[in-house]
């Protein structure tokens, strides 16, 4: 059992990030459908604070044999997942730039033509 200054210590931090993210949300610097990936990570944190033994449970399920390398190996993973929806993101973005500067020289040219 983790002891009880770090758990609100933890808590306090989550709850932070919580408002910080809805925050972000509010000020429209941040989509919901971005935000939502935070906040279930946050709440599913706050979950293992305050009942670690769910990541014990879970890791002799799954046959990994410590807790930390368990949270490493979730890390790991949340980062590959981030990497990627952005990756999404910049491809989609470029595509956009793309068709936008190319009407843009379409329109152009077209008002050269007409001079």
């Amino acid at each position: 059992m983790l002891p009880w200054e770090l758990v609100v210590t933890l808590i306090i931090f989550a709850l932070i990030f919580i408002l910080y993210v809805w925050h972000r949300v509010i000020k429209r610097n941040l989509s919901i459908k971005y935000a939502l990936l935070w906040l279930v990570f946050c709440i599913a944190m706050v979950i293992a604070i305050l009942i670690p033994d769910v990541l014990k449970i879970i890791c002799d399920f799954i046959g990994i044999n410590t807790v930390s390398n368990f949270i490493f190996l979730i890390g790991f993973g949340i980062l590959l997942f981030i990497t990627f929806v952005l990756t999404e993101i910049v491809s989609t973005q470029k595509a956009k730039i793309t068709a936008l500067a190319q009407e843009i020289a379409i329109m152009k040219h077209e008002e050269k033509k007409d001079e």
